[in-house]
């Protein structure tokens, strides 16, 4: 849910008890979009988040740590100017709409006293932090809007600051049962076909579209339900479910709560109040500012995770599409080569046959020297001497030979790295966290492969572990993660006598078996299996060969990349990825 207007007077109503007094003595501004309070307060301090990002917009006490830019922008100073030492007064909300008003005492360069403002404005992609003077003259804001984007209401220096407009909707916090009940007959009578969600979302204030349907829910109405089949009933119970939620509001009777994809775990839902519509409450958090920071918090870490996995994924396409373009240069080339016989045995009959050719012809019809009975015909440049013509035929076959050599080499090369770089799509795709992403930028980076600073700059190196199964008799199975992991795993880790796993000729995790020399059951090499092909480019398919050998028989030649190794005194074993076993096996931490 996006912070609405009940979780904005949740937090206001926080501030507050918490915030007011309190003195400013720094501001940041970490990003684009968030601006970045610290606060003392007479016994603690504490640090208020603004933020006007488009997609995260929100106000709150944060307790997470932040990087910010070397040099602070210019509307970071100006707040620092007007600001730095100014004390809370006050934070007023308008009705329950998304609007702030914070006014903080100050004193001007004479050290007399001055009052400015903050207004905050959360309203997706047009919040906006706007800084205002006494007589209620903007100084500046975060973003300027012109009279192009907006004729109506201009944000820029000088100007004087409006309101956004706030409507005529009711305010739930003001009205009763009658109150309701007579607005919402009114406005079945003058329009019909509209929703009873969208009506709510229209006309009360604080009201967004997850609001409305957890209402509708809780009074157990669909919320595509046209208002004018409301039946008695259901709009006396949709009255009830409304006065208890604004009495829920006035006696801050807040119990936030924090809801989680099923599949992925990452938080997408948050509201101050339990939302029973929604199907998988993950957390509970007591506090708002805790809730609303730790939700956002989260969502960052997904997001940033998801981004640098991104830019990894590109840069690695990248060099993976050079491969593949190299590899096809090298197909024409050996394609090429193949004619080189053709120039050798071309020489050798012009050699046996060197007196009976006559200078200055174009071609010669000779018999093949390898197969008797047939002729054939060898083109002359009438310029040269048949030993000549015959020289200049060995010299191709040479260059032709040489390149075949030297193109069957560098095809070997191209496979291996494909095949390396497919690999480590595979651990990107697997990657969970931020460890797990950033040992893959390392060991792109060991190997040449990353050189941009946008993405280096942001790692920092910290110890990831494989994963850790346990199978249905109690033998623990490591998978890597990554081409590093899979190297200490497979030639540090596993002792001679464990069960090395990998899918055959497949891209994919090492997998061991901690058996140490102990005969494993056919279960126990299933389950492996199983692991080996799910962590591989074949999680999608059935029937997966999975090639399985003791760990002794597993060798890393000299200077192979990360993740290649080489084995023997294997067999084979076919398997289909199920991600229920996996989920089953696996050991959570």
């Amino acid at each position: 849910m996006p912070f609405d207007g009940i979780a904005m007077h949740a937090v206001v109503s926080e501030l507050n008890s918490l915030a007011c007094g309190s003195k400013i003595t720094k501001i940041y501004q970490p990003s684009k979009h968030e601006v970045l309070f610290h606060l003392r307060g007479r016994k603690d301090e504490s640090k208020l988040m603004i933020s006007a990002d488009p997609l995260n917009c929100r106000m709150h006490l944060t307790t997470s740590t932040v990087e910010n830019p070397a040099a602070p922008p210019m509307f970071c100073m100006l707040l620092r100017k007007h600001l730095t030492g100014g004390r809370i007064k006050k934070i007023l909300q308008f009705s329950l709409e998304r609007f702030l008003e914070i006014t903080i005492e100050n004193s001007n360069e004479f050290m007399q006293p001055i009052e400015v403002k903050l207004y905050i404005e959360i309203m997706g992609k047009h919040s906006n932090i706007i800084l205002v003077d006494s007589d209620g003259n903007i100084i500046d804001c975060l973003k300027r809007i012109t009279s192009d984007v907006n004729r109506v209401r201009q944000i820029l220096p000088g100007e004087k600051y409006v309101l956004p407009p706030l409507g005529n909707k009711i305010n739930m916090l003001n009205f009763d049962h009658n109150n309701i009940m007579s607005t919402i007959e009114s406005f079945i009578k003058n329009n019909s076909s509209q929703t009873i969600s969208k009506w709510l979302v229209e006309n009360i204030s604080g009201v967004n579209g997850t609001t409305a349907r957890e209402i509708l829910y809780r009074a157990d109405i669909a919320d595509n339900k046209i208002i004018c089949d409301i039946t008695k009933n259901e709009l006396t119970a949709m009255t009830k479910v409304m006065l208890e939620l604004a009495t829920d509001i006035r006696t801050l009777s807040f119990k936030p709560a924090i809801y989680s994809d099923e599949s992925t775990g990452i938080p997408v839902d948050f509201w101050v109040f339990p939302m029973f519509h929604k199907s998988r409450l993950s957390a509970q958090i007591q506090g708002v500012s805790n809730a609303i920071d730790f939700f956002y918090a989260r969502k960052s870490e997904a997001e940033n995770l998801e981004n640098l996995k991104r830019n990894i994924h590109a840069e690695i396409s990248k060099h993976l599409n050079k491969a593949h373009q190299s590899l096809s240069h090298l197909k024409d080339s050996m394609e090429k080569s193949e004619e080189m016989e053709k120039y050798r045995l071309w020489g050798e009959i012009l050699y046996a046959n060197i007196h009976r050719i006559e200078h200055g012809i174009c071609e010669v019809r000779l018999p093949n020297i390898y197969n008797s009975g047939e002729e054939v015909t060898i083109p002359l440049n009438k310029k040269y001497t048949p030993a000549r013509n015959a020289q200049i035929y060995f010299n191709r076959y040479k260059k032709l030979h040489s390149a075949k050599i030297s193109s069957e080499k560098r095809m070997q090369e191209t496979l291996n790295e494909i095949n390396y770089l497919e690999n480590v799509l595979i651990s990107l795709k697997n990657s969970e966290t931020m460890d797990d992403v950033i040992d893959i930028c390392h060991e792109m980076e060991s190997q040449g492969y990353i050189k941009n600073l946008a993405i280096k700059t942001r790692m920092i190196k910290k110890s990831s572990s494989p994963l850790k199964f346990k199978s249905s008799e109690g033998y623990i199975i490591y998978v890597g993660k990554n081409n590093l992991q899979n190297d200490i795993l497979t030639m540090k880790k596993a002792k001679p006598g464990d069960i090395w796993l990998h899918t055959k000729d497949i891209p994919g995790s090492h997998v061991v078996i901690n058996c140490n020399g102990k005969n494993v059951s056919e279960t126990t090499l299933m389950e492996a299996g199983i692991l080996a092909a799910y962590y591989s480019k074949a999680r999608s398919g059935s029937n997966v060969p999975v090639d399985y050998t003791l760990k002794k028989f597993v060798r890393k030649p000299s200077g192979a990349k990360p993740g290649f190794v080489i084995y023997d005194h294997h067999k084979t074993l076919y398997v289909t990825p199920e991600k229920e076993i996996v989920d089953r096996l696996k050991i959570t931490s």
